[in-house]
Protein backbone atom coordinates (compact mmCIF):
# COMPACT_ATOMS: atom_id res chain seq x y z
CA UNK A 1 0.00 0.00 0.00
CA UNK A 2 1.30 3.48 -0.74
CA UNK A 3 3.11 5.28 1.93
CA UNK A 4 0.02 8.05 1.54
CA UNK A 5 -3.64 6.36 2.43
CA UNK A 6 -5.59 8.34 -1.13
CA UNK A 7 -8.54 10.19 -0.91
CA UNK A 8 -8.96 8.25 2.51
CA UNK A 9 -8.92 10.76 6.02
CA UNK A 10 -5.60 10.17 7.12
CA UNK A 11 -5.51 11.37 10.81
CA UNK A 12 -7.94 13.56 12.50
CA UNK A 13 -6.43 16.52 15.12
CA UNK A 14 -7.55 19.26 16.89
CA UNK A 15 -10.90 18.15 15.43
CA UNK A 16 -9.97 18.91 11.87
CA UNK A 17 -10.03 15.91 9.02
CA UNK A 18 -6.76 16.13 6.98
CA UNK A 19 -7.61 14.31 3.31
CA UNK A 20 -5.58 13.77 0.80
CA UNK A 21 -5.60 12.97 -3.07
CA UNK A 22 -3.23 12.56 -6.37
CA UNK A 23 -5.76 13.67 -8.43
CA UNK A 24 -5.15 17.05 -10.15
CA UNK A 25 -8.78 18.00 -10.48
CA UNK A 26 -9.70 17.45 -7.14
CA UNK A 27 -6.16 19.28 -5.96
CA UNK A 28 -7.39 22.36 -8.25
CA UNK A 29 -11.21 22.23 -6.73
CA UNK A 30 -9.97 22.17 -3.25
CA UNK A 31 -7.95 25.00 -4.03
CA UNK A 32 -10.95 26.89 -4.86
CA UNK A 33 -12.33 26.00 -1.36
CA UNK A 34 -10.23 26.71 0.61
CA UNK A 35 -8.35 29.82 -1.23
CA UNK A 36 -10.84 31.07 -3.83
CA UNK A 37 -11.02 31.44 -7.74
CA UNK A 38 -8.25 33.89 -7.08
CA UNK A 39 -5.27 31.78 -5.79
CA UNK A 40 -1.90 31.38 -6.66
CA UNK A 41 -1.68 27.67 -5.95
CA UNK A 42 -3.62 27.23 -9.59
CA UNK A 43 -0.06 28.49 -11.03
CA UNK A 44 1.72 25.55 -9.72
CA UNK A 45 -0.42 23.12 -10.99
CA UNK A 46 -0.11 21.02 -13.60
CA UNK A 47 -0.12 17.41 -15.15
CA UNK A 48 3.66 17.33 -15.68
CA UNK A 49 4.59 18.21 -11.87
CA UNK A 50 1.48 17.15 -9.50
CA UNK A 51 2.00 14.78 -6.83
CA UNK A 52 -0.43 15.11 -3.78
CA UNK A 53 -2.42 18.01 -2.17
CA UNK A 54 -4.09 17.70 1.11
CA UNK A 55 -6.48 20.29 3.03
CA UNK A 56 -8.55 19.96 6.30
CA UNK A 57 -11.30 22.42 6.92
CA UNK A 58 -9.33 25.40 6.31
CA UNK A 59 -6.07 24.89 4.86
CA UNK A 60 -4.81 23.34 1.69
CA UNK A 61 -0.87 22.39 0.78
CA UNK A 62 0.61 20.49 -1.88
CA UNK A 63 3.92 18.60 -3.20
CA UNK A 64 4.90 19.32 -6.82
CA UNK A 65 7.94 17.94 -8.41
CA UNK A 66 9.71 20.70 -10.28
CA UNK A 67 13.26 19.02 -10.80
CA UNK A 68 13.07 18.73 -6.91
CA UNK A 69 10.01 18.27 -5.21
CA UNK A 70 8.42 21.12 -4.12
CA UNK A 71 5.92 22.09 -1.74
CA UNK A 72 3.92 24.93 -0.87
CA UNK A 73 1.58 25.01 2.29
CA UNK A 74 -1.95 27.49 3.41
CA UNK A 75 -3.29 28.44 6.21
CA UNK A 76 -3.15 27.53 10.39
CA UNK A 77 -2.92 24.37 9.92
CA UNK A 78 -1.75 23.07 6.77
CA UNK A 79 -0.14 19.59 6.06
CA UNK A 80 3.63 19.55 6.06
CA UNK A 81 4.90 16.64 3.64
CA UNK A 82 8.23 16.00 4.62
CA UNK A 83 9.42 14.80 1.23
CA UNK A 84 10.00 17.76 0.38
CA UNK A 85 13.20 19.69 -0.52
CA UNK A 86 12.09 23.02 -0.76
CA UNK A 87 8.98 24.78 0.87
CA UNK A 88 7.11 28.06 0.81
CA UNK A 89 4.37 28.86 3.29
CA UNK A 90 1.86 31.57 3.94
CA UNK A 91 -0.60 31.31 7.29
CA UNK A 92 0.62 30.34 10.23
CA UNK A 93 4.70 29.91 9.97
CA UNK A 94 5.10 25.87 11.15
CA UNK A 95 7.33 24.16 13.38
CA UNK A 96 10.36 23.17 11.08
CA UNK A 97 13.35 23.06 13.75
CA UNK A 98 15.55 20.61 12.52
CA UNK A 99 13.90 19.99 8.95
CA UNK A 100 14.40 23.09 7.39
CA UNK A 101 15.88 26.51 7.60
CA UNK A 102 13.76 29.85 6.47
CA UNK A 103 15.03 32.32 3.81
CA UNK A 104 13.71 35.16 1.92
CA UNK A 105 10.09 35.84 1.25
CA UNK A 106 7.92 36.32 -1.62
CA UNK A 107 4.61 37.89 -2.79
CA UNK A 108 2.33 36.17 -5.85
CA UNK A 109 0.38 38.75 -7.58
CA UNK A 110 -2.54 38.37 -9.95
CA UNK A 111 -4.39 41.20 -12.33
CA UNK A 112 -7.10 40.15 -15.01
CA UNK A 113 -5.88 41.58 -18.23
CA UNK A 114 -7.98 44.14 -19.92
CA UNK A 115 -7.22 46.80 -23.33
CA UNK A 116 -5.97 50.08 -21.48
CA UNK A 117 -4.32 51.98 -24.88
CA UNK A 118 -0.47 52.07 -23.03
CA UNK A 119 1.36 50.88 -26.05
CA UNK A 120 4.78 48.55 -25.72
CA UNK A 121 7.15 47.85 -28.42
CA UNK A 122 7.60 43.75 -29.18
CA UNK A 123 11.33 43.01 -28.25
CA UNK A 124 13.23 40.07 -30.40
CA UNK A 125 16.72 40.99 -30.03
CA UNK A 126 18.50 38.81 -27.70
CA UNK A 127 22.06 40.64 -27.00
CA UNK A 128 19.66 43.68 -26.12
CA UNK A 129 17.90 41.77 -23.69
CA UNK A 130 20.50 40.34 -21.91
CA UNK A 131 22.22 43.50 -22.03
CA UNK A 132 19.48 44.78 -19.76
CA UNK A 133 19.07 41.72 -17.55
CA UNK A 134 22.94 41.24 -17.06
CA UNK A 135 23.56 44.98 -15.80
CA UNK A 136 20.08 45.85 -13.93
CA UNK A 137 18.54 42.24 -13.03
CA UNK A 138 21.31 39.28 -13.08
CA UNK A 139 19.07 37.44 -10.59
CA UNK A 140 15.70 36.99 -13.36
CA UNK A 141 14.66 33.78 -14.13
CA UNK A 142 13.84 33.77 -17.90
CA UNK A 143 16.01 34.36 -20.79
CA UNK A 144 15.49 34.90 -24.30
CA UNK A 145 14.62 31.10 -25.72
CA UNK A 146 13.44 29.88 -22.96
CA UNK A 147 10.39 27.51 -24.19
CA UNK A 148 8.04 28.93 -22.53
CA UNK A 149 8.36 32.85 -23.33
CA UNK A 150 5.43 34.06 -25.03
CA UNK A 151 6.33 37.92 -26.11
CA UNK A 152 9.39 39.82 -24.73
CA UNK A 153 7.82 43.88 -24.19
CA UNK A 154 9.44 46.60 -23.77
CA UNK A 155 9.40 51.09 -23.14
CA UNK A 156 12.35 53.03 -24.54
CA UNK A 157 13.50 56.45 -23.25
CA UNK A 158 13.26 59.65 -24.42
CA UNK A 159 16.79 58.83 -26.53
CA UNK A 160 15.14 55.32 -27.54
CA UNK A 161 17.28 53.47 -25.29
CA UNK A 162 15.36 50.41 -23.54
CA UNK A 163 14.51 51.81 -20.08
CA UNK A 164 12.16 48.64 -19.33
CA UNK A 165 11.58 44.86 -20.29
CA UNK A 166 9.48 42.20 -19.19
CA UNK A 167 8.51 38.71 -20.68
CA UNK A 168 4.92 36.39 -20.37
CA UNK A 169 5.73 33.24 -20.11
CA UNK A 170 3.19 30.18 -19.89
CA UNK A 171 3.83 27.82 -17.18
CA UNK A 172 2.94 24.08 -17.43
CA UNK A 173 -0.42 24.81 -15.64
CA UNK A 174 -1.34 26.90 -18.53
CA UNK A 175 -1.74 29.97 -16.57
CA UNK A 176 0.72 33.14 -17.81
CA UNK A 177 3.50 34.50 -15.82
CA UNK A 178 4.91 37.77 -16.29
CA UNK A 179 8.87 37.63 -15.37
CA UNK A 180 12.75 38.96 -15.71
CA UNK A 181 11.00 42.36 -15.20
CA UNK A 182 14.08 44.93 -15.80
CA UNK A 183 14.15 48.58 -15.60
CA UNK A 184 17.53 50.32 -16.04
CA UNK A 185 18.67 51.70 -12.90
CA UNK A 186 19.09 55.44 -14.34
CA UNK A 187 15.47 55.77 -15.99
CA UNK A 188 14.10 54.31 -12.50
CA UNK A 189 11.21 56.54 -11.08
CA UNK A 190 10.27 57.84 -14.05
CA UNK A 191 6.49 56.14 -14.92
CA UNK A 192 8.42 53.65 -17.00
CA UNK A 193 7.72 50.33 -14.96
CA UNK A 194 4.41 50.87 -14.62
CA UNK A 195 4.14 52.09 -18.54
CA UNK A 196 5.93 48.56 -19.00
CA UNK A 197 3.47 46.71 -16.99
CA UNK A 198 0.21 48.41 -18.06
CA UNK A 199 1.22 47.63 -22.13
CA UNK A 200 2.23 43.96 -21.21
CA UNK A 201 -1.58 43.68 -19.42
CA UNK A 202 -2.93 45.46 -22.81
CA UNK A 203 -0.99 43.36 -25.23
CA UNK A 204 -1.62 39.84 -23.35
CA UNK A 205 -5.64 40.53 -23.24
CA UNK A 206 -4.96 40.88 -27.16
CA UNK A 207 -3.83 37.42 -27.47
CA UNK A 208 -6.77 36.63 -25.32
CA UNK A 209 -5.11 35.72 -22.14
CA UNK A 210 -7.18 36.29 -19.37
CA UNK A 211 -5.08 36.83 -16.14
CA UNK A 212 -1.40 37.15 -15.22
CA UNK A 213 0.21 36.24 -12.34
CA UNK A 214 3.94 37.41 -10.72
CA UNK A 215 6.48 36.87 -7.96
CA UNK A 216 7.80 39.60 -5.96
CA UNK A 217 10.51 39.48 -3.13
CA UNK A 218 8.80 40.41 -0.33
CA UNK A 219 11.39 43.28 0.67
CA UNK A 220 10.85 44.77 -2.82
CA UNK A 221 8.78 47.78 -2.17
CA UNK A 222 8.98 49.90 -5.27
CA UNK A 223 8.27 47.09 -7.62
CA UNK A 224 4.77 46.07 -5.48
CA UNK A 225 3.66 49.66 -5.86
CA UNK A 226 3.94 49.68 -9.96
CA UNK A 227 2.62 46.30 -9.57
CA UNK A 228 -0.61 47.78 -7.73
CA UNK A 229 -0.70 50.81 -9.43
CA UNK A 230 -1.01 48.97 -12.21
CA UNK A 231 -4.02 46.66 -11.53
CA UNK A 232 -2.27 44.06 -9.66
CA UNK A 233 -3.66 42.43 -6.58
CA UNK A 234 -1.38 40.03 -3.86
CA UNK A 235 -3.24 36.84 -3.51
CA UNK A 236 -0.32 35.29 -1.00
CA UNK A 237 2.68 36.45 0.94
CA UNK A 238 4.91 33.24 1.29
CA UNK A 239 8.25 32.43 3.58
CA UNK A 240 10.59 30.07 1.66
CA UNK A 241 12.40 27.35 3.51
CA UNK A 242 15.30 24.58 1.86
CA UNK A 243 17.06 21.74 3.50
CA UNK A 244 19.99 24.05 3.76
Amino acid sequence: MSPIAINLILTLYNSKVLEATDKLEDAKAWATEILGDQNSAKYYLSPENFVVAYKNNDSFSFLVDRDSLYSQMYGPDAHFDDRCLWLSVTGSEPDLSGKMKSGRGFQFWEALTSKNNVPIELIDDADEINAIIDEHAPDSSVRPGDPEEIFWGGIRNEVEELAALAVLVKWQSGFHVMASVATRSQDRGKGYGTQLVLGMISHAHSLGIREIGLGVRTDNLSAQRVYEKAGFKKLAEFINYDRG
